[in-house]
């Protein structure tokens, strides 16, 4: 009889590991131990060699379905007798080497528990067991146990701790366990003077009914707050609209249940996977015609085929979107695009503009998180449009390999995300807002001053954008001024193709790879407005080698809410421009704008997402965005309602380094002025766009392409580059980021790394001269 000491890191706590290796040490008959610790998880038992290997293979072959195991290692030790096998208290004496487990949707069963008259948990609106409910979002610090969780105030009641204290219960060692008896509490506020509802019987009926009566409702999710509303009722809609000074973008719609989901929509085998997944995430499906479920379709998502739909991932919101019985919509709880609303006193202060029913309940958030935005391709393929909600923080695996300091890279502003790696773990935080916005500044410093203390991390070099006015750039840099660490900076685009490489496994040297990244904005190294770059990474070196031909930039981000902006610039001393565009300006603003697009000294762009603007504004389908993308979507809807999908496509000759979009240009506006289909021009637009990244792979002679950048958010381009090109040629998309600028902090995390690559192999390069010369 010996004593083993089994090592396991990764994603080890929040999911039920410790309360499985106690069953199955039992089937061994093993005594021993179980404890979480800041490095993971350690298990000692006795057993004879032959046994401790089986049980050790069995630990990591069997592990619970929500861990991911990073390293693991078993070892003899100094021989320790035990009585029993037990789960012991936590160890908080390592260095922190964790993953962090995130918020896990409702399981069936728990949601299953919810309707059960046998149960004692029915209609109990904060269920939760060992596989499902809130991790991320209520860690206060690690090891995770329920007294760093802020469900530290709960007494579990006699039932929940034989529960908790059973082995064989699904409960045994669930840090959020509770029931009725020792109940999370809800209160619900009808006005901003009024004592709360506190009756935990009454307030689901209650909001249920005011949502039937057409009234708004904050309620208070894993994330953050929501509001809701009937999804039906069009005068609601529209008076939601009104308080979140929100015009036309899209809002995401809750279902009770797929089944109804699917009265209303078209959901694939992918989508209704994701729908009913661990993520749970808004899933972007399509509208189908004939509507039975009744939802204002018009009112909810103008313009646009596919609606943002999610089902219940609470018990909460199910036991709401269960008696309702109908669509709620389901947007976040925010003021005029600032971050989302999770502190109940600020709920309580600031949503009366918007709510006319507020529901809290006594679980703070730590960690707020919009959530998560997903869409397929009718191939399957998964395009990630925001990464929040129960995917934050891990990033794993990754290919990065390890760090011997710790790497912070501050991302971009957009599409707000920073990433953290320390040894061999990568961290990439929730999605953080626009940091044009000061609240939205705001959350990025608390998530990071969250995240880095949580693992007793302190940055030893710091990674920023180049561009020069970002808030992330800025307070990067102050921050390495402050800690007197490194601070380097990455080109935008660079960091995006570096990103798409990282996660496929494209850094070695010896990778030959094409890279697109089209955007609608970016920092260039000439200093003029990149977006719509070819680059070229051969032998671990990057270069841009091909990019949209430039255009005046006009007024700096205005351009980018104004694609008739786009299309003026485009059409810059063009015969036909004002009898093309001048009914989408006042006469004093054509003259202002004349004015400016004759200066020499203007800003040049080569943005493919303000090309596509311009497009769009040409076809009448958008002159002036109301909301992020706009034109692009409507566009992409117009595009994929054409009938006449032809082959043929608009010319864009590449010349010497230079895409010429000018001929395809005058082509479009023949197309237009012949009265030619909108939907054909748009169709033919996006087929012309698949036939230059092929033609630029053949002139290169390089067949593996990778594709980042917002413009790949759209499922037609990518379906269409991935039916057309993947029978000749080796396709790389992201795979667990959103190719906007949400992958822009691991990218620049990739450049560092291609940089050391680079040095190690001039070093050895140099090293292997000398030693030819002696």
């Amino acid at each position: 009889m010996q004593t083993y000491h089994i090592h396991i890191r990764g994603r080890v706590q929040g999911v039920g590991f410790r309360p499985f290796v106690c069953k199955l040490a039992a089937q061994y008959a093993l005594n021993g131990t179980v404890a979480n610790s800041t490095d993971g998880l350690h298990v000692l038992i006795n057993a004879g060699e032959e046994q401790a290997e089986k049980f050790y293979r069995d630990i990591i072959s069997q592990a619970p379905e929500n861990t991911v195991i990073t390293h693991h290692q078993s070892e003899k030790t100094g021989f320790t007798h035990f009585s029993g096998f037990h789960i012991i208290e936590s160890m908080a004496d390592a260095e922190p080497d964790l993953l962090i487990t995130p918020d896990i949707a409702i399981c069936p069963t728990c949601r299953a528990e919810l309707t059960q008259n046998n149960s004692r948990r029915i209609s109990y609106p904060f269920t939760t067991c060992l596989h499902c409910g809130p991790r991320y979002s209520i860690i206060t610090k690690i090891p995770y146990d329920r007294q760093n969780t802020t469900m530290a105030h709960i007494n579990m009641c006699d039932q929940c701790s034989h529960e908790y204290n059973d082995i064989q219960d699904r409960r045994h060692f669930s840090q959020t366990n509770s029931c009725p008896n020792c109940a999370i509490l809800m209160h619900l506020y009808e006005d901003s003077k009024n004592e709360p509802i506190k009756d935990q019987s009454e307030i689901i009926n209650k909001l249920v009914s005011s949502l039937s009566t057409g009234r708004i409702a904050a309620v208070k999710g894993i994330g953050g707050y929501l509001l809701l509303c009937d999804a039906t009722n069009a005068e609601t809609i529209d008076t939601l609209r009104k308080r979140k000074h929100r015009p036309a973008k899209p809002f995401a719609v809750l279902y009770p249940d797929i089944e109804t989901a699917e009265a209303g929509l078209v959901i694939n085998e992918h989508e209704r996977t994701a729908l009913t997944g661990k993520v749970a995430p808004i899933v972007l499906c399509p509208i189908r015609e004939n509507n039975a479920t009744k939802i204002c379709v018009d009112e909810i998502a103008p313009h646009l085929d596919k609606l943002g739909i999610m089902l219940p991932y609470t018990p909460l919101l199910q036991l709401i979107a269960s008696r309702f019985g109908k669509p709620l919509i389901a947007t976040s709880a925010n003021i005029s695009g600032s971050p989302i609303i999770y502190r109940d006193e600020q709920a309580l202060d600031d949503l009366w503009s918007v709510a006319d029913l507020i529901l809290t309940y006594d679980r703070e958030i730590v960690t707020p998180q919009d959530d998560s935005v997903w869409q397929f391709t009718p191939a399957g393929q998964r395009i990630i449009l925001r990464r929040s909600r129960g995917m934050a923080p891990d990033f794993y695996p990754h290919n990065l390999g390890e760090t011997t300091e710790t790497l912070l890279a501050m991302g971009a502003d957009m599409k707000g995300a920073f990433a953290i790696q320390h040894k061999d773990k990568i961290y990439i935080s929730q999605y953080l807002g626009d940091q044009g916005d000061y609240l939205s500044q705001q959350s990025f410093r608390k998530t990071l001053e969250f995240l880095l203390p949580l693992f007793n991390l302190k940055p030893g070099i710091i990674l920023t954008d180049e561009h020069p006015t970002y808030y992330t750039s800025s307070e990067g840099k102050i921050m390495a001024m402050e800690s007197s660490v490194p601070h380097e900076t990455v080109q935008h685009h660079k960091a995006h193709f570096a990103a798409v490489m990282a996660e496929n496994n494209l850094l070695s040297p010896s990778s030959s790879v094409l890279g697109f990244i089209w955007d609608g904005t970016g920092y260039g190294e000439d200093r003029q407005i990149w977006g719509g770059e070819v680059f070229r990474y051969d032998q671990g070196e990057m270069e841009r080698i091909l990019f949209l031909d430039y255009f005046p930039q006009l007024l700096g981000d205005k351009m980018s809410l104004e694609p008739r902006l786009s299309a003026l610039s485009m059409l810059k001393d063009h015969p036909k421009s004002a009898a093309l565009l001048a009914h989408y300006f006042s006469p004093a603003e054509w003259d202002y704008y004349q004015k400016l697009l004759s200066r020499e000294d203007n800003l040049l762009t080569s943005s493919m997402g303000r090309l596509m603007d311009g497009i769009a504004a040409l076809l009448g389908i958008c002159s002036i965005n109301t909301y992020e993308g706009q034109a692009a979507m409507e566009l992409e809807v117009l595009a994929r309602s054409c009938n006449e999908k032809t082959d043929t496509c608009y010319p864009l000759p590449i010349r010497y380094n230079r895409i010429d979009w000018r001929i395809m240009l005058d082509e479009i506006l023949e197309d237009i002025i012949n009265k030619e289909e909108k939907d054909f021009i748009a169709w033919k637009f996006y087929k012309s766009l698949v036939r230059l990244i092929e033609q630029a792979s053949d002139i290169f002679d390089i067949n593996a392409l990778a594709f980042s950048g917002g413009v790949f958010q759209n499922a037609l381009l990518t379906e269409m580059i991935t039916a057309e090109l993947s029978k000749n040629k080796v396709l790389y998309f992201h795979r667990q980021l959103s190719p906007n600028d949400e992958c822009i902090a691991l990218g620049q995390l990739a450049m560092y790394k291609i940089s050391r690559l680079n040095v190690t192999a001039y070093r050895k390069m140099q090293s292997e001269k000398s030693s030819v010369i002696l």
